[in-house]
């Protein structure tokens, strides 16, 4: 009955190596399988009572070696058997050569439970084509040595050949990782970019738009409206050299560190009171040292609240209170604003989502109480 192709590679070894042979290979076992027929059948035609059926039993001991890469068991089985009937036939050459090649062969390619079973049926096989033809115990000797050294040169080339494979795996993996963080620290640098220019440009937008009006109703706050404008496209070119300077001292010596931190919050409410918003400020608890990415993302929160108020919101007063626990640190901006806004697209709310939790903390986004104003509230981890 034929074997069954459809069953896995470890229920048949026979038909699936570790590395099918390529053209230049065949060639090598080629050349191996020549001179090993010639070292087997060689004795067979110079000695005396040898057999014209003896070399047809030297082939079979030594041609099989050309597909002993496709099927290393399968080529260890039948050129031992070829030898074991030399053997019996008191017709051994002085080594085995097949069975010592296919040893090498199914150390090297087969897996490990084969491997075991395939030492077990040979040494029998062996011991058997030995003793039977009644060999001298010399020949036990040098012939248990030449199998050992066969099978320990397959192990060890195998050995190499996982070890080489492991490092190229670890290689690759940590090329991914490496692309994978600059990646990360791509996205990071977008964000604060984003945050920069989103909350300079809303304020300037503001104080443009008010400028014709107080232009022509208010001359002496027209002025102080153009400084206002001045002031938040410097601080923005300011801030975005710095981005772009730690973007490319991150390439060099690897993350860049925060440019901002709840230490920087109280600048933030100066720029929207700039625009026309009143601002408190309110603390609890006592503050402590945050970590730097959770330092961060604390200003980016409030950052950004105040970027969506000035924008969107049509707001007067903003509160912002900064909490101080024993285990996080929370931040809640609430105004008077219309109300919930369209929260869901924007890349300012995304972005702030995306710090939050990669800090490990959670984010809530709504209406205030009563639907009235817009609430952002971030609970972060203090360690």
């Amino acid at each position: 009955m034929p074997l069954p192709t459809a069953l896995p590679a470890a229920v048949r070894p026979w038909a699936r190596p570790l590395r099918l042979p390529n053209q230049a290979t065949l060639w090598v076992d080629a050349v191996i399988a020549a001179a090993v027929f010639a070292g087997t059948a060689l004795p067979v035609l110079l000695s005396d009572d040898g057999q014209w059926w003896h070399v047809l039993v030297a082939a079979a001991g030594s041609l099989p070696l050309l597909w002993r890469r496709r099927y290393p068991l399968l080529t260890t089985v039948v050129v031992g058997l070829a030898i074991s009937v030399l053997g019996l036939a008191h017709q051994l050459p002085p080594l085995p050569f097949g069975p010592l090649v296919a040893t090498y062969t199914f150390a090297l390619l087969s897996p490990s439970p084969w491997r075991q079973i395939a030492i077990v049926v040979q040494s029998v096989a062996v011991v058997v084509s030995l003793v039977v033809p009644g060999e001298n115990p010399a020949t036990f000797g040098y012939v248990g040595m030449a199998y050992v050294a066969a099978y320990s040169l397959g192990a060890g080339a195998r050995g190499r050949q996982d070890r080489m494979a492991m490092l190229e795996e670890r290689a690759a993996r940590e090329e991914e990782e490496r692309v994978a963080a600059a990646a990360r620290e791509r996205n990071r640098i977008a964000r604060e970019v984003h945050d920069i220019v989103a909350h300079t440009v809303a304020v300037m937008v503001v104080q443009a738009e008010a400028g014709p009006v107080v232009t022509r109703n208010d001359p002496a706050r027209a002025e102080k409206t153009f400084e206002v404008i001045a002031e938040s496209g410097r601080a923005a070119i300011a801030q975005l050299r710095r981005s772009l300077k730690a973007l490319r001292e991150a390439d060099a010596d690897g993350p860049a560190r925060p440019l901002h931190g709840v230490a920087d919050v109280q600048d933030l409410l100066g720029e929207a009171r700039r625009v026309g918003l009143e601002v408190a400020l309110r603390w609890r608890g006592p503050r402590r040292t945050l970590a730097s990415d959770v330092d961060a993302t604390v200003y980016r929160v409030v950052q950004e609240s105040l970027t969506n108020t000035i924008r969107h919101a049509r707001a007067s007063g903003v509160d912002v209170l900064i909490e101080f626990s024993a285990s996080a640190v929370e931040v809640t901006v609430t105004d008077d604003g219309v109300g919930a806004m369209n929260i869901g697209g924007g890349y300012g709310m995304m972005g702030m989502r995306e710090r939050v939790t990669a800090c490990g903390g959670e984010l809530n986004i709504g209406s205030g109480p009563g639907g009235g104003g817009f609430v952002v509230n971030a609970v972060l981890p203090a360690e």
